[in-house]
């Protein structure tokens, strides 16, 4: 009898070592997962501008989800305050948990000195529930968010730290920025988050847009369809946006699974043309420099922050 289970034990052994191979695989994985979330990368693209007199640079950064241990973030913005960049825009998402309005303060300090605007996310008004991770496999999964009538972030907290510095409030509003270094007239329109149904254009708009020499900036968190179609139709000279993270799990030479929009997945971050009738509408989406804080995982998918050099068309 012995012998008979040690002869069947012999036979198992080239089976256990495939397993123990992709066991390992596995956890090699998901430590990647957590050194690649602390490891931001500065992206930056160069865009020509029909009718822009002067070159200025805006530094984007999107989707932080402050929450408790991401002081490492923090200090990340600290870095990103000392590059040389004349506009700030933030594209919401800045809140992971109740206990950050202290950490968001600390981490947008410094950027406060510059020009900016700003949209909000969903999590600028609704903190983030419990939820499975696979829900970030899944085609524009509508948010848990919407379940709740009543923000419970302190998201006018944030709004009044913003427009103190004097910060454009773009949901669903518009306003003007003259840059003191270069001249140029920023026109801003933007719209509260679309993800969850709080976006309308302004009343201005596309009126707004109508003066000579102006940079048509629009601004939303999540890029749908319907927001960059009306863009399009403006002929605005740029579109932000955020929400995707740039799919957070991708897969080499793949890349993203889901945008958690209606945009294809090959456009869940970077820079690209937009068509609408004739008008080709240049879109950033950014991949976002945070996660929830219930899926503290990226593969594939770098977090980010984002210079943007606009300069004359040669």
């Amino acid at each position: 009898m012995k012998r008979n289970l040690m002869r069947r034990n012999r036979k198992l052994v080239p089976w256990l070592k495939p397993l123990a191979g992709l066991a390992v695989a596995g956890l090699g994985a998901l430590a990647w997962t957590q050194l690649e979330r602390r490891w931001p990368a500065l992206r930056e693209y160069t865009i020509e501008v029909p009718g822009l007199t002067n070159s200025f640079t805006i530094l984007q950064v999107a989707d932080p989800h402050f929450y408790p241990g991401q002081e490492w973030l923090v200090a990340y913005f600290h870095e990103l305050a000392e590059l040389d960049f004349d506009f700030v825009v933030a594209t919401g998402d800045n809140f992971g948990s109740l206990e950050a309005l202290e950490m968001v303060e600390a981490a947008f300090e410094p950027l406060l000195k510059k020009p900016g605007a700003f949209v909000f996310g969903s999590n600028d008004y609704y903190s983030p529930l419990k939820k499975s991770w696979t829900r970030y496999l899944r085609k524009n999964s509508q948010p848990l968010q919407t379940e709740r009538t009543v923000p419970d972030l302190p998201w006018e907290q944030l709004c009044t730290l913003f427009t103190s510095a004097g910060w454009i409030n773009a949901n669903n509003a518009s306003g003007v920025v003259k840059l003191p270094a270069t001249e140029v007239e920023i026109r801003v329109v933007g719209v509260d988050d679309p993800h969850i149904k709080r976006d309308r254009f302004p009343a201005d708009f596309p009126q707004f847009w109508e003066h000579p020499n102006i940079f048509k900036l629009g601004l939303t968190h999540a890029p749908y369809q319907r927001i960059l179609n009306e863009f399009a139709a403006a002929k605005a000279d740029l579109v932000l946006a955020g929400h995707t993270h740039g799919g957070q799990l991708a897969l080499p030479f793949i890349g993203a699974l889901v945008t958690n929009c209606d945009l294809p997945r090959q456009l869940a971050k970077g820079l690209f043309l937009w068509k609408q009738a004739a008008h080709l509408l240049p879109v950033h989406v950014s991949a976002g420099l945070g996660t929830s804080p219930f899926a503290p995982v990226r593969f594939a998918c770098r977090p980010e922050a984002t210079l943007l050099h606009l300069i004359p068309e040669s």
